[in-house]
């Protein structure tokens, strides 16, 4: 195995392994709150650039 393959392989691992983390930190029921409080982050973002542009 040449350098590219071995490189190719180990970042699959650590991405694969960055994704499980990332669910089972999302799907860990004590996480529920806080996840649920960035729910409407998208739309208070927007709302905070409208209000610098009105006034």
């Amino acid at each position: 195995m040449s350098g590219t393959d071995w490189f190719g392989l180990i970042f699959t691992v650590v991405i694969f392994l960055l994704m499980l983390g990332a669910y089972i930190w999302v799907f860990n029921p004590k996480n529920k709150d806080e996840i649920e409080s960035h729910r409407t982050m998208p739309l208070d973002d927007d709302e905070k650039n409208s209000e610098k542009k009105d006034g």
